[in-house]
């Protein structure tokens, strides 16, 4: 993850925050109780959860299962969990389209996404039919452009890149369309859900787009967009999303970021460790957490820079962030009864970082997955991807990427 390009963005991070004195956009206030039943305008509470007990959690938990189920009936159910991963998501959007051509790939009950998880989990929602959508969104076909600089301007504002082209991105997908049928599938009780993080509170929130999209107007497509774009947006490089809200007469403006910075993945909050009663009987269910990144880091020396330090101390702490994150999804999986796999981007693939945005590099990784999805080569168990993220040796520049499965079978070998 620690390309040349992540390296120049953390000095010119560095330099942008020591100078963020400089300037300060005005805003409105952020609410200011902990606990508080501020909504955007026009919404009621269904549209949003934020952590505030292990009680409202257990009941928010059990009122989610327990639709889910009803609208299941007997039939197996099924969960996708997107993690962040910044250009990694070309291999997230690959392994979907490779596994609708294969045949294999479920409809889900479930779908939960975080930073570019999260602008993948309304296609993955929506099912097969809206492949090419997701292939011209994350293929690398609209990523040459996303990082646009401030230049100078970076010192007085609240990101080193432009948000405008990530929010023409998303703009590009998120149609009246594409909330319809998103609203659709949740009145059939299919479930959407996106993480931001509130950096006024410090928490993460989860925003049910089912309910959002079955509001309907522009009211709901605007909300939807900016949440994703709120997910997707990591702090400095993009700026934050300013989203108002209302209680009562009284209005303010939340600051929402990048999923990630909180929760780089997700079956269910943090708090899923305190679930202990209250919960449904699930039967059969299967879940798949796609990971947009890799869990092991090569051995390398450190070069004694500002620069240099910042990006690996950056790298070491999302790579233990989703480490503990699958930690906590693969114990509430088990806590259920669940089936539990998951998949990510082999240490074998000689991957560029999360901004590595080009273009050519992105439809490699996007085509790559796609191909292991295709062929059946792309989902392995915890404890297995863990050995080998643990056994990770960096990729000789000659050598041809192996699959997932395909890798793990080879590190098995005597």
């Amino acid at each position: 993850m620690g390309s040349g390009l992540f390296t120049r963005w953390t000095l010119t991070a560095s330099l942008a925050l020591a100078l963020s004195g400089c300037a300060a956009a005005p805003r409105l206030p952020a609410p200011e109780a902990r606990l508080n039943t501020a909504m955007p305008a026009g919404f009621t509470g269904e549209v949003r959860f934020a952590f505030e007990s292990a009680e409202s959690f257990r009941l928010h938990s059990a009122r989610t299962l327990g639709r889910i189920k009803t609208a299941a009936g007997n039939a197996p159910i099924n969960i996708l969990a997107l993690s962040g991963g910044g250009a990694g998501g070309a291999f997230g959007a690959g392994a979907l389209v490779g596994w609708s051509r294969s045949g294999q790939r479920p409809v889900f009950n479930l779908v939960t996404g975080v930073s570019v998880g999260a602008l993948i989990a309304p296609l993955a929602f929506l099912g097969p039919d809206w492949d090419p959508v997701l292939t011209k969104a994350l293929a690398g076909e609209s990523s040459e452009h996303l990082l646009q600089r401030h230049l100078i301007g970076a010192f007085f504002s609240t990101s080193v890149y432009r948000g405008q082209p990530l929010v023409d991105l998303v703009d590009q997908f998120v149609t009246d369309e594409l909330v319809a049928a998103v609203a659709r599938e949740y009145a059939n009780g299919r479930m959407l859900f996106i993480e931001t993080t509130d950096l006024d509170k410090g928490e993460p929130v989860i925003w049910n787009m089912g309910e959002i999209a079955a509001h309907g107007g522009k009211e709901a497509r605007l909300l939807f967009r900016n949440v994703l774009v709120a997910s997707a947006s990591i702090p400095v490089v993009f700026p934050p999303v300013m989203i108002e809200v209302q209680e009562g007469e009284q209005r303010y403006e939340e600051m929402h970021v990048d999923g990630a910075t909180t929760v780089p993945l997700f079956l269910a909050p943090e708090v899923a460790a305190l679930v202990t009663q209250n919960a449904p009987q699930l039967g059969a269910v299967n879940v798949y957490v796609l990971v947009n990144g890799q869990l092991g880091r090569f051995p390398s020396t450190t070069k004694r820079t500002t620069s240099e330090i910042l990006s690996v101390a950056f790298n070491t702490n999302l790579t233990h962030s989703i480490r503990a994150a699958l930690g906590l999804a693969y114990n509430f999986a088990q806590r259920y009864g669940m089936e539990f796999q998951l998949t990510e981007i082999p240490n074998s693939y000689a991957f560029e970082g999360p901004l590595d945005f080009d273009p050519k590099h992105m439809r490699r990784l996007f085509d790559f997955a796609a191909n292991c999805a295709e062929s059946g080569q792309l989902w392995k168990t915890l404890d297995r991807t863990y050995r080998d993220a643990m056994t990770s040796r960096a990729p000789k520049p000659s050598q041809i990427p192996e699959c997932p499965v395909t890798a793990t079978a080879n590190a098995a070998a005597p």
